[in-house]
């Protein structure tokens, strides 16, 4: 048997927080003098920092467990741990034939020490974590920062309370800190996350004061945040978006359905039209915002007029982009009870005609964009060449020209790829 060394690989699934998450994980072990690898087949130690929003991200990991039996059985010395909400929402995975151990969202901080001392099994958490002190090493140009972690809302469909926990809200010293130390590494646009970031509050600090305070540190160019929920957007938030050039005109709002009558089944506690008024103050405010939106479809209980009412919703509204999803039972919810399931050909259609109607809203805003000009912060390399810039309101916009990474340009948008507007390098600015 091989001799262990101190290589580790880590694969992560699901959201932006989890992404976050991934690169603390990565830092505590940086800090051991642990060397970080590109495929499983290099490591000493393989991680997969899973997501349990759906059952799909689920299915993926299974996948992906049952692909290292063979590694795991040519070198049976590899440790294999399952990281964040699956190792809290099924700790029988401890039981499956390559699993070593489970790491749940709020115990990486005691993860390298556990590694060390050969333990098995699941690594306990500390509730109140909040993983201060730890600034992630990075030199990337856009990065996540986490100012909350858990949840208080119980909506009905939802698994994130049960697996992260109550929400936690940073002290604003430490996430400027942060933010600090992220572009003095190279950072030029930062999101901040929280699963209901709209809820952030420390000692008077509430959540357009946090993101006011973060705006005004030099050198950070673009400044978005994620997920809002529509309960919580409070009233100075738009003119806080809207009178800082650096904080982007994009939001991302969650609206799930168009029925209220489904809405008060997910435990939503908001209506169609207070969502629309929601979004009417922010256009007023910021009349070139980018909106996006979560859609689920084929909810418990869910009939055919409310699904018609989520189109025309949809129709109304004209979200800029739509992540759409047919409706994943999570055992351990409240609607997990609920005996009215609707029939998966059934969701499977829905969900297909509101790809349909959001593509074709999609489609047009997009090519609205052709002649505009915008002021972009290039981010990176687009996969299919040229580079890759984000715009003041949040969009992806490709360019061709000639472009350094981390440098801000003005564009005429002269040309739509598919979805992508495509810019022609007017200034640097």
């Amino acid at each position: 048997m091989e001799k262990l060394e101190n290589r580790f690989y880590i694969r992560t699934y699901g959201c932006q927080m989890n992404k976050y998450d991934s690169d603390i994980v990565k830092t505590l072990f940086l800090r051991e003098d642990f060397e970080d690898v590109s495929t499983p087949e290099e490591a000493d130690y393989i991680l997969l920092n899973t997501c349990a929003v759906r059952e799909h991200a689920e299915k993926r990991v299974i996948g992906r467990l049952n692909s290292l039996k063979g590694l795991k059985k040519r070198r049976p010395e590899i440790i294999v741990g399952v990281l964040g909400c699956m190792a809290k929402e099924l700790p029988d995975l401890i039981n499956h034939p390559v699993v070593d151990f489970l790491a749940p969202p709020d115990s990486y901080r005691n993860l390298v020490q556990w590694l060390k001392a050969r333990k098995r099994g699941l690594i306990p958490e500390d509730k109140n974590e909040q993983y201060s002190n730890i600034f992630i090493s990075t030199n990337k140009i856009s990065n996540y920062l986490s100012i909350t972690r858990g949840c208080n809302y119980f909506c009905s469909y939802c698994i994130v309370p049960y697996t992260r926990g109550s929400i936690r809200s940073r002290p604003p010293d430490e996430i400027l800190k942060e933010t600090e130390n992220l572009v003095n590494s190279g950072t030029r646009e930062i999101t901040l996350l929280g699963q209901n970031i709209n809820a952030y509050y420390y000692k008077g600090v509430d959540f357009p004061g946090i993101l006011k305070r973060v705006s005004k540190i030099k050198g950070v160019k673009r400044l978005n945040f994620l997920t809002s929920h529509p309960k919580d957007i409070p009233d100075n938030l738009f003119p806080v978006m809207a009178g800082h050039k650096n904080i982007t005109n994009y939001l991302h709002l969650p609206l799930q359905s168009g029925s209220d009558r489904i809405l008060s089944r997910m435990n939503r506690d908001y209506t169609i039209q207070n969502y629309i008024s929601i979004i009417n103050r922010a256009r007023k405010m910021m009349p070139n915002l980018t909106l996006t939106t979560d859609i689920l479809v084929g909810f418990p209980g869910e009939k055919e007029e409310d699904f018609i009412e989520t189109l025309q919703a949809v129709r109304k509204i004209r979200f800029d982009q739509s992540y759409m999803f047919a409706y994943s039972e999570r055992k351990g919810t409240l609607a997990a009870l609920f005996n009215d399931k609707v029939e998966e050909k059934i969701k499977k259609e829905r969900l297909q005609r509101l790809i349909k109607v959001q593509n074709k809203v999609t489609e047009e805003k997009t090519r609205a964009l052709k002649g505009s000009e915008m002021e972009i912060l290039i981010v990176g390399e687009a996969k299919k060449g040229g580079k890759l810039g984000k715009s003041r309101n949040g969009r992806i916009i490709i360019t061709n020209g000639v472009a350094k990474i981390g440098s801000v340009y003005i564009v005429n948008i002269n040309k739509v790829n598919g979805w992508v507007p495509i810019g022609k390098i007017k200034k640097e600015v």
